[in-house]
């Protein structure tokens, strides 16, 4: 074996199989309780001296077809009254913003998520961000981006929204093979993907696409050519590894033999390093889960770069990415339930976590996760001990397998950790085994 290939295989082989997600996900929350409910009525009531800019999400958990892989809580289109929703939707974010910790936020995004947010007529879309200016503390440069499929965003409504002031379209492309599209239950083709992008673009409009890989059947020339394609649009990519959910269609098709199973752990992993050498020779930056970008902003998000100090106030039936210092929370999932709990002018939380010291320095560490140096000064700043005293074994460990860099300063993640962010979120999971 020559130095090379044993430094490379050094680089790949830091865990047996990597993990996509880090820990502290919504469904790690616990079901809401009254003490833990009163404690964030209690926070909404205090002034935000963080001074760190926010992100406000109302999310439309409606589509109007649902793909196979999905896991996400929404509502077939056909079977919701989206005026009545919408209406609701405001009433909960007005509730939000009666409250003194909103009144003292100041926003630089306005982002709506779900769901298929698209399914709504341009004219939909502009009242409900209307009603979150008028309604929120916006910073003098804010962005306004809105989630979307090709399906139900018309080049006529691409044109009313890009008028109107949206910064940025997200779109799920997942992927350019209309073979692999279609036993996805993707609902549009390929071109269709292409030129809504294309068209987005001469508007002068930013576009990120949603690229998955280690999809059933994919071939790494397949995913070669997805890459090459989003490249080619000059749009932003989120590269995720296809996680089969329980539940979802996709799981059932595998199951039943409808569908090829995926990859196994080595071809998820070079498929990443693929997508990492191609996009970062063709000048894009790693930055935050699974983003690569060439937007100088996206690097400097105030979302991103201040967690888990920021916020995230997010708001609509299913939402979970909600997190408002060491409060996290998702909403009702239900979209009937929701709206009859906004209705009777109630928060619809169902799941609120609030974390206590030991929790937010680990949630500190999971920085390295989001591809974020953790400052040395800013955690003995908040909780009177430097990372090493905390996490002796684990930054150790790190540093040995060459996943992470430490200095006076910061500690951060390295180019081999790249591969490995997720694992090396896990070290410091309360519930983690070495």
């Amino acid at each position: 074996m020559t130095k090379t290939t044993a430094q490379s295989n050094k680089e790949t082989e830091a865990y047996e199989e990597r993990k996509n997600w880090p820990p502290y996900t919504y469904r790690d929350y616990p079901d809401i309780k009254a003490e833990t409910y009163e404690s964030f009525l209690k926070f909404l009531d205090t002034e935000n001296t963080t001074g760190r800019l926010m992100e406000l999400q109302p999310w439309v958990s409606v589509c109007d077809s649902r793909c196979a892989f999905c896991y996400f809580p929404t509502t077939a289109a056909s079977k919701v009254q989206l005026e009545p929703y919408l209406d609701l939707v405001k009433k909960e974010l007005a509730m939000y913003a009666k409250t003194k910790y909103v009144k003292t936020s100041v926003f630089d995004e306005i982002v709506l998520g779900g769901g298929t947010p698209s399914v709504l007529s341009a004219e939909q879309i502009i009242d409900l961000i209307d009603f979150c200016k008028a309604n929120f503390n916006t910073s003098k440069e804010y962005f306004i981006k809105i989630t979307g499929s090709s399906k139900t965003l018309a080049l006529s409504k691409i044109d009313k929204l890009a008028k109107y002031g949206v910064y940025q379209m997200d779109m799920g492309a997942q992927t350019f093979d209309d073979k692999l599209r279609h036993a996805l239950c993707l609902p549009d083709s390929a071109a269709d993907v292409e030129k809504a992008i294309q068209h987005a673009r001469k508007l002068d409009l930013v576009v990120c696409v949603d690229l998955m890989y280690n999809l059933p059947g994919q071939t790494m020339e397949s995913w070669e050519t997805t890459l090459q394609k989003a490249i080619d649009l000059d749009a932003e990519i989120d590269a995720y590894a296809l996680h089969v959910d329980p539940g979802t269609l996709l799981e059932k098709m595998i199951e039943n033999g409808q569908s090829p199973p995926q990859g196994d752990s080595e071809v998820e992993k070079q498929m990443y390093l693929k997508a990492y050498t191609m996009l970062t020779k063709a000048g894009y930056k790693a930055v935050g889960h699974d983003r690569f970008s060439r937007v100088e902003w996206h690097m400097r998000e105030n979302c991103l770069n201040g967690w888990p100090w920021g916020g995230i106030l997010t708001t609509g039936a299913g939402c979970f990415m909600g997190y408002l210092q060491r409060f996290s929370y998702s909403n009702i999932e239900d979209i009937n339930e929701y709206m009859k709990v906004v209705s009777e002018g109630r928060l619809p939380i169902q799941r609120l976590s609030e974390s206590n010291d030991d929790e937010m320095m680990r949630r500190e560490m999971s920085r390295l996760y989001l591809r974020l140096p953790v400052s040395k000064k800013e955690f003995q700043e908040k909780f009177g001990k430097l990372p090493e005293d905390v996490f002796p074994k684990q930054l150790q460990n790190l540093k040995e397998k060459g996943l992470i860099e430490i200095d006076d300063t910061e500690i951060r993640i390295t180019k081999q950790g790249e591969v490995w962010k997720g694992n090396i979120a896990w070290e410091f999971a309360t519930n983690h085994t070495p």
